[in-house]
């Protein structure tokens, strides 16, 4: 998510490439340079919802032998599943985050840049947060661990402060695939959705009805899908620029086949559908892009007044902070109440429920500061391995023929392939193996540590004199 035209976005996915097809013009709605406040706004409200979502599920309270106990406090409630249709917003952000990706792919693409550097570009904004989030929080667990903190409570820490990595470890992927995802949809956009969407459907009847254990494929079929839905809004192209009876119309279908498919045996809990993502989360994405087409119009014209603007900018400023953040945040609230002897109200009594605006309020007062005072930092880092990268392409750049050149982007090929599955790697040890234990914390931090090498470090080579004499 971006701050301004001139400040580094935390959260957008895109990078450079060849110019589109002359046919069509890259966007009908408005210049490709210009940001868009409403997607802004979605991007940032998703990730809000999900924070929201995360600090109502924690449960913690007293044991009779004093020992602090941890739940999920939501999961298994009836009268909860429902709310879920509401609250699982992730193919919004995704729908929200393929429209901005392609605006600044376009924009990169425009001025030069490779596909290869916007890949890299990407994988620095998105390693640099995660590093310094379980470097931080990683370290303070093996050192709770070391002064003889409960075992199974710094497990249960590890593994909460965890679940969240998942959203960037796909993230990472999804970055990835912008410039040629972007390149189908200039192409065939429509046959491009509908492939992935037989695709997702392909997948998970095999995983739900014949067992095959696929069900993680659709991690690069569903996310994928959702971004080519904000490819679409983004261009204005088919059923983007339907009627308003047509959006309703795509929108009642959408929940109908959702229906229809928890009717066929799929959970009707949109929170259960996530992971692995089923077609009934595609279909969920599916209505709620038609909702924003719907609600566009009145969004755009309370998104551009300035002082909204504003808002809008500074949130997406310290998104990526918070949404790393909240659970370590949350989690050290509990600590803090529990050793102060605060009472811990249990899940779903009265007491509790009383309690949770205020929770929800304390929680906001503490994760929003961390947040905007760890998002200078993670800028100009950032900002730093861009110029070191810049200044070592450019540096090979004046030594380098014209065949030595194509070398070198076929090696920066290559350097963007490992760092995106060095980041990749890293956040999925952090979430599979915990980052409370030395050797899995370790190998989270090496892992997105090699990431940033490759992605920042452009390839040296030593060329032979006949390929740098320019014929």
């Amino acid at each position: 998510m971006t701050l301004t035209h001139s400040q580094p976005d935390l959260l957008a996915l895109d990078g450079p490439a060849s110019p589109p097809p002359a046919a069509r013009p890259a966007s009908p709605a408005r210049p490709a340079s210009h940001r868009d406040p409403t997607v802004d706004a979605v991007r940032a409200g998703a990730l809000l919802i999900v924070v929201v979502l995360h600090a109502l599920m924690v449960g913690a309270q007293i044991a009779p032998t004093g020992a602090l106990r941890t739940s999920v406090a939501l999961s298994g409630e009836a009268w909860f599943v429902p709310m879920t249709w509401v609250l699982q917003i992730m193919p919004l952000f995704f729908i929200a985050g393929g429209f901005a990706s392609l605006s600044q792919w376009r924009r990169m693409r425009e001025r030069g840049a490779s596909a290869a550097e916007y890949v890299t570009a990407r994988t620095r904004r998105l390693a640099v947060p995660a590093i310094l989030m379980i470097g931080s929080v990683g370290g303070a667990l093996l050192l709770a661990r070391a002064l003889g903190a409960d075992a199974a409570l710094i497990d249960e820490a590890s593994l909460r402060i965890g679940q969240p990595l998942w959203f960037l470890a796909t993230y990472f992927g999804v970055t990835a695939l912008v410039p040629a995802m972007a390149w189908l949809h200039d192409r065939i956009p429509l046959i491009t959705v509908l492939a992935l969407a037989v695709g997702v459907i392909i997948v998970d009847v095999a995983h739900a009805r014949l067992g095959a254990p696929v069900g993680y494929l659709n991690l690069v079929l569903v996310w994928p899908l959702m971004q080519q839905l904000g490819f679409l809004m983004r261009d204005g192209l088919s059923f983007a620029v339907w009627r308003r009876r047509g959006l309703i119309t795509g929108l009642l279908a959408s929940l109908a086949l959702l229906l229809a498919l928890i009717g066929r045996g799929w959970s009707p809990d949109m929170l259960v559908n996530l992971n692995p993502p089923t077609t009934a989360i595609m279909l969920l994405g599916t209505a709620q892009f038609f909702v924003l087409q719907l609600l566009r119009p009145r969004l755009d014209s309370l998104t551009r007044a300035p002082r909204l603007t504003r808002v809008i900018s500074r949130a997406n400023a310290v998104a990526m902070g918070v949404y790393l953040w909240h659970m370590p945040v949350v989690l050290g609230l509990v600590a803090l109440m529990w050793s102060a002897g605060l009472p811990l109200p249990a899940p779903h009594s009265e007491a509790w429920w009383a309690t949770r605006p205020l929770w929800l309020l304390v929680i906001g007062c503490c994760v929003l500061p961390v947040a905007a005072c760890i998002a200078p930092l993670e800028q100009r880092i950032v900002a730093r391995l861009q110029a070191t990268a810049t200044a070592t392409a450019t540096g090979f750049g004046s030594r380098a023929g014209m065949r030595g050149m194509r070398g070198m982007r076929g090696m920066q090929g290559w350097s963007a392939s490992l760092s995106v599955l060095c980041g990749i790697g890293g956040t999925a040890s952090a979430l599979l193996a915990g980052i409370a234990s030395p050797l899995p914390y370790a190998a989270a931090l090496a892992l997105l540590a090699l990431g940033l090498h490759f992605a920042t470090l452009r390839p040296r080579l030593r060329l032979r004199p006949r390929l740098v004499t320019l014929r």
